[in-house]
């Protein structure tokens, strides 16, 4: 296996899979709200709470390791107390190291609150909110029947403007090599010609 460190080019190509990945996934837990036993975010532990911004939607906010999860159709992130984080914009297919002490109302957005340089600290708080998501995901696992991620990456596909990624079996494996080495991850678009990764 090849250990060579990527190039600061290559963190931001790395950076778009995480990007995409998660415009993916913002359809996947949407489906989790609706699913046919209940509102799985909601069984999980998150509280629904009314959006400060957009209006007629909700948002799901999750304390989690002395932080905050919160998860809209429009944007997800990580937020401290502290007043660092992690935010990712639906409409705009980008994440930020987020400045701000409280969440932002989703579509209504400081912009000073928001930067995504140093490349390798954003990449660092992606991964912390990896880590709760790649929690979520076995969660999921466990309740869910085997083909229900499936199920969801199939109707993601079908809608008319959806950007699908990778299939979640080819993404979980993704996740988990980006969360361990972002430095050494490959690029996505090269895991989907693999034979010995189609299973």
């Amino acid at each position: 296996m090849n250990n060579r460190s990527v190039t600061p080019a290559e963190s931001r190509g790395v950076l778009r899979d995480f990007n995409n990945a998660l415009g993916q996934q913002l359809f996947f837990w949407g489906r989790d709200v609706i699913h046919s036993d209940g509102n799985l975010l909601s069984e999980y532990g998150f509280e629904r709470r009314k959006s400060e911004g957009l209006e007629g939607t909700s948002c799901y906010r999750l304390p989690y390791e002395g932080d905050i999860i919160e998860l809209h159709g429009a944007c997800a992130g990580r937020y401290s107390r502290k007043g660092s984080g992690f935010l990712y914009i639906r409409n705009r297919r980008r994440c930020f190291l987020y400045r701000g002490f409280e969440p932002p109302a989703p579509g209504l957005y400081i912009e000073e609150n928001l930067n995504d340089e140093p490349i390798d600290r954003l990449i660092a708080e992606s991964r912390k909110f990896l880590k709760w998501w790649l929690e979520y995901e076995s969660w999921i696992s466990t309740i869910t029947a085997p083909s229900y991620r499936d199920n969801c990456y199939r109707a993601f596909r079908k809608l008319p403007k959806s950007r699908p990624w990778l299939p979640p079996h080819l993404g979980q494996r993704w996740l988990l090599k980006y969360a361990e080495s972002p430095e050494h991850v490959r690029r996505a678009k090269t895991m989907k010609n693999e034979p010995s990764l189609a299973g």
